[in-house]
């Protein structure tokens, strides 16, 4: 406890450096064991109970006594030392996945794919908009009949589209087997 609390809680209010320093120096020592209790790392300690004293400074008018200032440090200490453990947590619960993603294969890989992915999505881009549509309905898993309901034309007309739109597709995504099989081997 501080002695002189009021005084020095109206002189901090005010913001009196020297009040500050005191109320410091009565809980940094604790307030850094409470949190290394949660973390378990003398520097993440100090950074918490350090913000908390900035937080605290910041907030300086709204505190009239020691057990606000106290159960106000306290308790910034506690939730930065939770968060700082929650994302812990999550960091290393993805610690496999990251690894697997800072892999350069998977890197090149994920290259490949998005190449491949750029390279047929402007090749249909360049078809007629029916034809575009027609692709689009079948890539997604229509039938020629439902594609044909849905155009309102015939089935026949639909083959006929499906054939012509494949073909001109072959000739201008002749590169991307290259690129398939780089991705798949």
């Amino acid at each position: 406890m501080l002695q002189n609390s009021e005084k020095i809680i109206k002189q901090f209010q005010k913001g009196n450096k020297l009040a500050f320093r005191q109320i410091f120096e009565e809980y940094y020592i604790g307030l850094r064991s409470f949190s290394f209790n949660y973390v378990g790392n003398e520097l993440v300690s100090e950074d918490f109970v350090q913000d908390a004293f900035l937080l605290l400074w910041e907030n300086k008018s709204s505190f009239e006594e020691e057990k606000a200032i106290k159960s106000y440090l306290f308790t910034t200490v506690r939730n930065k030392c939770l968060n700082f453990l929650r994302h812990e947590t999550v960091k290393n619960n993805n610690i496999g996945q990251l690894k697997g993603l800072e892999s350069s294969q998977t890197y090149r890989d994920y290259l490949l794919e998005e190449e491949v992915h750029t390279q047929v999505y402007d090749a249909i881009k360049g078809l007629s908009h029916q034809t575009r549509s027609v692709v689009v309905m079948s890539m997604n898993g229509l039938s020629n009949p439902e594609i044909a309901a849905e155009l309102e034309i015939s089935v026949n007309t639909v083959k006929t589209i499906k054939s012509r739109a494949y073909k001109t597709l072959r000739e201008k995504l002749k590169g991307v087997s290259l690129l398939l099989f780089m991705l798949y081997f």
